[in-house]
C-alpha cells in the first residue's frame, strides 16, 4: 500500500518529533525520519514529502533533502520516478537472503579475527560488550549492544563491518518489530559466551559453527513471526 504525506505529520506529531537547532538539522532530520522507519511507525510504502517534513521540523527542504539521501544510501528508502522518497517493502524472502548474506559475512569477520596480531589484546573489550546486554533491556537497547558486541569481534574500523552494519540496518527493521523474547535473549548471551570461547581458544571450526548457528537462530525465529510492510505476501 501507499501512504501520502498527511501520514507523515501525523506520525510526526504523535511522536513528539520536534523543531531541531540550525546547526545539527541535517542530522536531527535524519535520526528522526531512520527512527520512525526502524520502529515501523514509517511502514513499508510510505510516502516522504519533502515540503511537509520541513514544515513541520521547521527547517528549510536542504536538511530535509540530505536526510533522505543519506536514508536512501542506506536502502531504507527509494525515489520513484517523479522524485518522490517511499519507505522500501523489502519481501519476506529479501529479509531471510539478507540474514544469510550477514551469517557468511560474520563468519568471514570472526574467522579472519582469530588470526589478528592484537586480537587477544581485545578479548577484555569483547567480553565487557557481551556483559552490556540484559534481559529487561528495551529492544533499541539490544539490538545496539549486540552491533557493538559483534563490531568488537569483527574490529570496528574493518570494511567487513561497515558491510554488516548495512544490512543490520536494512533487517532490523523487521526483528525491531517482532515482540521481545526473553527466552531467545537467554539463548543469544549463552551463544555469545560460545563464540566467545571459540575465539579464545582459536578453534577455527567451532567459531564459524557457532557464529553460524548464532545468526541462523534469529533468522529463523523471525521467519516464523508475521511479517510487517506485506512482507508475508511474497515468498
Amino acid at each position: 500500500p501507499r501512504y501520502t504525506c498527511p501520514m507523515v505529520k501525523e506520525i510526526i506529531q504523535d511522536n513528539g518529533m520536534r523543531a531541531v537547532a540550525r546547526q545539527t538539522m541535517g542530522d536531527h532530520v535524519y535520526e528522526q525520519l531512520r527512527d520512525a522507519i526502524m520502529r515501523g511507525r514509517l511502514p513499508g510504502g510510505s510516502e516522504l514529502n519533502q515540503v511537509e517534513i520541513a514544515g513541520q521540523l521547521g527547517v528549510s527542504r536542504v536538511p530535509v533533502r540530505e536526510a533522505l539521501r543519506r536514508l536512501q544510501a542506506e536502502h531504507l528508502i527509494e525515489a520513484n520516478p517523479f522524485h518522490r522518497y517511499v519507505v522500501v517493502t523489502l519481501p519476506r524472502d529479501t529479509v531471510l537472503e539478507l540474514f544469510d548474506l550477514r551469517a557468511e559475512l560474520e563468519v568471514f569477520a570472526s574467522v579472519r579475527a582469530v588470526g589478528r596480531d592484537d586480537f587477544h589484546d581485545s578479548v577484555d573489550s569483547i567480553r565487557e560488550a557481551a556483559g552490556l546486554l540484559a534481559l529487561d533491556m528495551g529492544t533499541d537497547e539490544w539490538i545496539a549492544a549486540d552491533m557493538e558486541f559483534h563490531r568488537r569481534i569483527h574490529g570496528p574500523e574493518t570494511a567487513v563491518t561497515t558491510i554488516i552494519d548495512e544490512i543490520r540496518v536494512r533487517i532490523y527493521r523487521y526483528v525491531h518489530l517482532a515482540e521481545p523474547d526473553v527466552a531467545r535473549r537467554e539463548q543469544v548471551l549463552e551463544e555469545h559466551e560460545g563464540i566467545i570461547d571459540a575465539l579464545v581458544r582459536g578453534d577455527v571450526e567451532q567459531v564459524r559453527n557457532r557464529v553460524r548457528a548464532h545468526v541462523e537462530h534469529t533468522r529463523d525465529r523471525l521467519a516464523k513471526a508475521g511479517w510487517p510492510d506485506g512482507a508475508a505476501t511474497e515468498g
